[in-house]
């Protein structure tokens, strides 16, 4: 259903709108990076704070982690003190100087606005991540009422140790955050998708689900639109968690293409068993934004084959670029095999050699160490790597044995491929599976079940499948030449 149009909290004030905007336009690109900074808008800010439940106290502690300029625990705390009447204590915690400038005065006038018996500020100028630390914490564990966040993104380290078996610093700072919310305390943080299905996250999904209970997902349309003043590529999502020992029987999904349209966006109550499946090991965070996804979702979850149970196996192209340059070539020769790019596997075809313009090379040595080639043999080939934007997240190929004439065959890390584990695939089989692999059925629950731009192997592996029977149905309609997506329709239905 589409929602009433959002009740939305104006910036806490003017100040804090340019002192955030001077900040950002002085703030270069390479500090950016550095930090992990990308800045929230403030209809996402307000949109955020929108989202926390009336207050049960009458004094109640915030938490801003990474504050930056202070925009979204100012207005979390603006929409707490004007629509709930409650004093706020904010603790803010940033280390960046520069922000830390700013958000003192976007805390002071703030202050003179909402009145200096309603507001109180607390400026920590340290690593929030340090602060998980006894010697240096702000306040005991389970202290606050609300978390609030837009974090860092960045890689960790396994050396660094504020890792704490983290992959990403923005799940570092969820799990300390969590930590420090009193029972009943609510966590909401705008991070990237990955967290939701990646699988390095796996041992987080774990422990964070473990002590706390999704309530609420926003999900952005658009991978820009979020941070569009940085240009972010990153497909972010808003989450809204609280930490209880009880769940609620259902989840709430909204979804918006960005921030422009946040208050015509679609939300609707789904299943919490849908969203976080009890008897998945891994975690994996569902999102299904329509009344359609639910409906694959069902479908899927009326199979119970699976690649593994087919007797077969995904692995990756073997070939890293930049390690095998030496044995890269340009020109075939008596010496070279075939060297298959992300470039050559369109949906449901192979294309070796490409036209003139392809600037990679397409041949490799025969002499290449072992195990950077593969048996000229029967394949589905999968692209790694798409985009939301795409239009199929999932960009399937079959390769039938000797298509092309040679021995073996180099396969670029960018590729994923299909294959029997002791068995020649055969080319029935191969077909078939591509075609299931690109329709828009497949499409859809990737969609729901990954954000990432990656397709990984570990992904694939658990993907549900249809029965042997159906497998062979699809196969049967498309020799009698039926495209993929008509063949897939026929024997399983519209998505």
């Amino acid at each position: 259903m589409k929602s009433a149009a959002a009740t939305y909290v104006a910036p806490t004030t003017l100040a804090t709108t340019l002192l955030a905007d001077a900040y950002r336009d002085r703030t270069n690109e390479a500090h950016k990076k550095e930090w992990g900074q990308f800045f929230t808008s403030f209809p996402i800010a307000s949109f955020m704070a929108s989202l926390l439940r009336a207050p049960k106290r009458r004094d109640v502690r915030l938490l801003d982690a990474g504050a930056g300029t202070g925009v979204l625990g100012l207005a979390a705390a603006q929409q707490l003190i004007t629509q709930h009447g409650v004093r706020v204590h904010l603790v803010a915690v940033e280390k960046e100087p520069g922000a830390i400038a700013a958000l003192r005065e976007a805390a002071s006038d703030a202050r003179s606005r909402l009145g200096a018996d309603m507001l109180s500020v607390e400026i920590v100028g340290d690593d929030f991540l340090d602060l998980d630390r006894p010697r240096l914490g702000i306040a005991p564990l389970a202290s606050f009422d609300y978390a609030i966040a837009n974090p860092p993104y960045f890689k960790m380290s396994p050396s660094d140790d504020r890792g704490g078996n983290a992959p990403n610093v923005y799940a570092r700072f969820m799990e300390v955050a969590a930590r420090m919310l009193r029972e009943e305390g609510e966590l909401c943080f705008i991070i990237p998708r990955s967290f939701a299905a990646g699988y390095y996250f796996r041992p987080f999904r774990r422990r964070f689900h473990g002590l706390m209970r999704l309530d609420h997902v926003h999900v952005f349309e658009s991978r820009r639109d979020a941070f569009r003043i940085d240009g972010v590529l990153q497909e972010n999502i808003i989450v809204l968690y609280r930490r209880s020992r009880m769940a609620e029987p259902r989840v709430r999904i909204s979804c918006s293409v960005g921030e422009r349209d946040l208050s015509d966006r679609f939300e609707h109550e789904v299943d919490r068993a849908r969203v976080l499946a009890p008897t998945d090991a891994s975690s994996v965070v569902r999102l299904p934004t329509t009344e359609s996804d639910l409906r694959v979702m069902d479908i899927f979850a009326s199979w119970r084959d699976s690649l593994d149970t087919f007797g077969l196996e995904v692995s990756t192209g073997p070939v890293v670029p930049f390690r095998a340059e030496q044995f890269l070539r340009d020109e075939k020769s008596t010496t070279t095999v075939p060297m298959l790019w992300l470039q050559h596997v369109t949906a449901g075809r192979v294309e070796w050699p490409l036209a003139a313009g392809f600037r990679k090379p397409e041949h490799i040595e025969r002499a290449a160490p072992e195990k950077l080639l593969v048996k000229n043999r029967t394949y589905v080939l999968l692209r790694r790597f798409s985009a939301k934007e795409d239009a199929r997240r999932l960009v399937a190929a079959p390769y039938v044995r000797d298509s092309i004439r040679a021995p073996m065959l180099g396969i670029e890390n960018h590729v994923n491929f299909i294959h029997r584990r002791r068995e020649v695939l055969a080319e029935t089989e191969a077909t078939a599976l591509s075609a299931l692999l690109n329709s828009q059925l497949f499409d859809a629950y990737f969609r729901i079940s990954s954000g990432n731009t990656q397709v990984s192997a570990t992904e694939l592996r658990a993907l549900p499948l249809p029965s042997t029977e159906m497998l062979e149905a699809v196969a049967v309609r498309l020799a009698r030449g039926a495209s993929e997506e008509e063949a897939v329709v026929e024997v399983l239905g519209e998505p």
